[in-house]
């Protein structure tokens, strides 16, 4: 394999990638699960602040949102070298690193905006139960596609560079 600038890209998507995915495999194996044991109204509390925080965590968002930018990086990089070997994994990975972050954006997002809008204080414990089982079961499958996404991500782009 020959050490060049796209090589180092690739490299650097495919960690980056790997780590985002990784944060958000933490709520697919056990935070959720976690959460759902504190009882629903705790449960849309805690989640709340995880959000807020989220939001505003530049650790967070440059990785994650990076790994997409990154990945689309090797998507247009693939798309011209198309005749490289390799090339074509390291497209589809990096489609599949821009779309983890499209699957945040169109629907985790939301249903964290929806749960935004709850006041858990102000429900009986049936309807917070409603709306944290709502929520947890949609939003935890959505997370569940873009852990694997990511993942998914990853290993296509590594596989592309044992081609170059």
């Amino acid at each position: 394999m020959n050490i060049s600038p796209v090589v180092i890209l690739t490299i650097v998507a495919a960690i980056t990638s790997a780590a985002a995915a990784g944060m958000t495999n933490v709520f697919s194996t056990f935070a959720m699960r976690g959460l759902d044991r504190t009882g629903p109204i705790l449960a849309i509390t805690a989640m709340r602040g995880i959000n807020a925080v989220a939001n505003t965590s530049r650790a967070f968002l440059v990785v994650y949102f990076g790994a997409a930018v990154l990945a689309a990086a090797v998507g247009v990089t693939a798309t011209v070298q198309r005749h490289q070997p390799g090339s074509w994994y390291e497209l589809v990975g990096g489609l599949f690193g821009v779309l983890a972050a499209v699957i945040t954006i169109a629907f985790n997002v939301p249903l964290n905006n929806r749960l935004d809008g709850v006041d858990p204080d102000g429900l009986s414990v049936a309807e917070a139960a409603r709306e944290w089982q709502a929520y947890l079961s949609t939003w935890t499958a959505w997370n569940h596609v873009r852990t694997a996404t990511g993942f998914a991500a990853a290993v296509l782009m590594l596989i592309g560079l044992q081609y170059r």
